[in-house]
This record gives C-alpha cells, structure tokens and sequence, in this order.
C-alpha cells in the first residue's frame, strides 16, 4: 500500500517536472517539441492516475515515446548513416515501448478459425495496440493542423501542441467509451 502511494507521488512529482521543464525550456515550437511530448507525457500519466485501461494509457505513452523520437532525431544537424532519421525514431519508439509492456496487464485474442486444421489464436497486449494508435494521432496531428490553418485562414497560437493533446485526449474518450 505505501508502495502504490510513491509511486502515484513519484509520477504527479514527474508531471509537474515535466510540465514546467516544458514550458521553459524550449527556444522554438517545431512540429514536435518538447511541448508536445509532456502533453502526451501528461495524457498517459492522466489515464493511468485515472485508472483508465491499458489500451488509453497506451495511446499517451506510444505518442509521447514518438514525439520523443521525432524531437531527438532532428538534434543531429548532419546526416552520418543513410536513413538516420528513421533510424533514430524507430530505435527511441522502441526503446521506450518495450520495457513497458510486462509491466502493463491486458491482452486480447482474436480466434481465426479459417486458419489451419483447428484455426488459430492471435494475442495482442492491449498496452502495445495502443501505443501504435498514439503514435499514430501523434504523426497525423501536424497534418491536421496545417489543415485548420488552411481552413480557417489564420494560425493560432501553439495550435500544434493545442491540437496534438486535444486529438490524444478525444481518441483516449472514445477508447474507453469503446472499450
């Protein structure tokens, strides 16, 4: 019981950092910035304090461990190995996912009985399908925005980040709504 208590105090200690790193720190707002990674970083530790399931806490952690990986891929100003941008996002995406998933409980199977004499049976951890749907709204909120720009004529301010966490927080909703 004291554990669990640490811990909670250990991760609002972690956002708060966060937060307020975030929000000093960085010198210019690039499509993802350290903004928006402790937004995600703030939606995944949101759905857990919440209690939401693996699959929402999924979608903050997979977004954050790819804005992480877009923000430090573009550190490097030359390139030193073919396709080192990719590369670099791949191996923090991965890096960051993986140590997670024993931790994080839940997974589904999918019975396909077509397949083979007596069919077989695909599981998935719904904490690893998650994080591939964070990354996903992740890589397609920069479009999204640049779309509301074209749309309404005028760009608003910090609209990338406002945009990115406002999209992770409605796929999360729907999520548990679904789930």
């Amino acid at each position: 019981m004291m554990r669990n208590k640490r811990m909670k105090y250990r991760t609002r200690i972690f956002a708060v950092s966060a937060f307020f790193v975030a929000t000093f720190v960085p010198k210019a707002a690039f499509a993802h910035c350290p903004l928006c990674t402790a937004g995600a970083v703030a939606v995944g530790l949101g759905a857990y304090e919440l209690g939401m399931s693996t699959f929402s806490v999924g979608i903050g952690i997979g977004a954050f461990a790819l804005a992480l990986g877009l923000w430090f891929a573009k550190l490097p100003k030359r390139q030193y190995i073919p396709f080192q941008f990719p590369i670099i996002v791949i191996a923090i995406f991965v890096s960051t996912i993986l140590p997670i998933i024993p931790f994080m409980p839940g997974a589904f199977g999918l019975y396909l009985s077509s397949v083979g004499e007596y069919g077989l049976t695909l599981v998935a951890s719904r904490f690893l399908l998650g994080s591939l749907v964070g990354a996903l709204v992740i890589a397609l909120s920069p479009a999204i925005s640049r779309g509301a720009t074209r749309i309404s004529g005028r760009h608003v301010s910090f609209q990338g980040v406002i945009t990115t966490i406002l999209l992770l927080a409605i796929v999360v909703g729907i999520s548990e709504i679904i789930l």
